[in-house]
C-alpha cells in the first residue's frame, strides 16, 4: 500500500506563531524585529503513516520552536524564518522548515481605509530522512477598515506543493483558498474578536489526496490585567475527498474536524512572554485510521530579541 505524504507540521506551527505573535507587534520606529518561540506539549502527529491497526495513536508529545525575523519599510514587509518540531516518540515525524516571504500594502483610498495586500512565501521542509516538500504561495487580501473598530477582509491564495518523489508519488498538488474574515476591536482596547469562513480546494496528482474543504474559525483575546491576556479559539473543517482512500479502506474519505482551546499569556517583561494553552480535537472520519480525538495543548515562551 502506498503511504500518504509527510505533511507540514512545522509550517502549521510557524503559521500559528505568525498569527499569534501580535502581542509583540512591530512598531513604526523599529523596522527590524527578531522573535523566538519555544514550546512543549501534545499535538496531532503529521498524518504521514497509515497502519492497519485502527488503534494507532495520532496524538503525541512534541517539542518545537521557531525563529522569525522581519523588516518593514513603510507598507513593505520582508520576512524569513526557521522552525523545528520534534516528536520524541518517533523521529519519522520530525520536521525542519525554512521560509522566506514578502508582502506589500497598496492603499486604494486617501485615508487608507481600503487596502490591497499582495504577498508570497516559499517554504522548504525537510525531515530526518531528507526533503519532504517545497512549496510556493501567492496571496492577495482586500482589507476594508470600517468605523468603530471593524475590519473586513476578503482573501484569495494560490499555492503549489512539490512533494519528494522518494517518499511517495501522487501528492504534488495545487491549492486554492478563498476566505472572508471580519474582526472587531473596540477603539482604545486590546480586546478583539475575529470570525472567518473559508473554502479550500486541493487538486493532487492522485485523486485520493484531492479534496474540497469548508470551514470556519473564531479567535478571541482580551487583557485580564496589566500582565495577563486571555485567548480562546475554535474551528471546524469538513474535508470531502474525491477517490478511495486505499486498498485496505476502499471508500472516499470524509473528515469532520473540530478544535477548541483556550489559554493565557503572561508578560514577564517588555520582551518576554510566557504562555499556556489547553484544548481538545475531535477528528471524525469514515476511515478508521483517521478517526481520533483527545486533549491537546502546549506551554512555552515567546521572546523579542534586541
Amino acid at each position: 500500500m502506498t503511504l500518504p505524504p509527510k505533511l507540514n507540521a512545522t509550517v502549521f506551527v510557524l503559521s500559528a506563531f505568525f498569527a499569534h505573535s501580535s502581542v509583540m507587534a512591530q512598531s513604526a520606529d523599529d523596522p527590524f524585529v527578531l522573535e523566538l518561540e519555544t514550546y512543549g506539549g501534545r499535538s496531532v502527529v503529521p498524518p504521514d503513516i497509515v497502519e492497519n491497526d485502527v488503534d494507532q495513536e495520532r496524538l503525541e508529545g512534541v517539542i518545537g520552536g521557531a525563529l522569525l525575523g522581519s523588516y518593514r519599510i513603510d507598507d513593505t514587509r520582508i520576512f524569513g524564518s526557521i522552525g523545528a518540531e520534534v516528536f520524541p516518540t518517533d523521529s519519522l515525524f520530525n520536521r525542519y522548515s525554512f521560509t522566506v516571504g514578502a508582502s506589500q500594502d497598496i492603499p486604494l483610498t486617501d485615508r487608507g481605509r481600503v487596502r490591497l495586500r499582495l504577498g508570497g512565501t516559499a517554504d522548504h521542509v525537510i525531515g530526518d530522512e531528507g526533503r519532504v516538500f517545497t512549496r510556493g504561495r501567492a496571496d492577495s487580501q482586500l482589507i476594508y477598515r470600517h468605523g468603530d473598530g471593524h475590519t473586513s477582509v476578503g482573501r484569495f491564495r494560490y499555492g503549489y506543493r512539490d512533494q519528494s518523489e522518494e517518499r511517495f508519488t501522487g501528492f504534488d498538488q495545487t491549492e486554492l483558498l478563498g476566505e472572508l474574515r471580519h474582526t472587531y476591536r473596540p477603539q482604545g482596547s486590546n480586546t478583539s474578536l475575529s470570525i472567518a469562513a473559508f473554502v479550500l480546494d486541493i487538486d493532487a496528482d492522485d485523486d485520493r489526496f484531492s479534496f474540497r474543504g469548508l470551514g470556519v474559525r473564531v479567535l478571541a483575546q482580551t487583557p485580564l490585567s496589566d500582565d495577563f491576556t486571555g485567548f480562546a479559539r475554535a474551528s471546524y473543517l469538513n474535508r470531502d475527498y474525491e477517490d478511495d482512500f486505499s486498498q485496505a479502506f476502499p471508500l472516499a474519505r470524509d473528515d469532520n474536524v473540530w478544535r477548541i482551546s483556550s489559554g493565557l499569556e503572561r508578560r514577564v517583561s517588555s520582551s518576554l512572554i510566557m504562555f499556556g494553552e489547553l484544548g481538545y480535537i475531535d477528528h471524525s472520519s469514515n476511515i478508521p485510521t483517521r478517526d481520533f480525538g483527545g486533549v491537546i495543548g502546549r506551554v512555552g515562551i515567546r521572546a523579542k530579541l534586541d
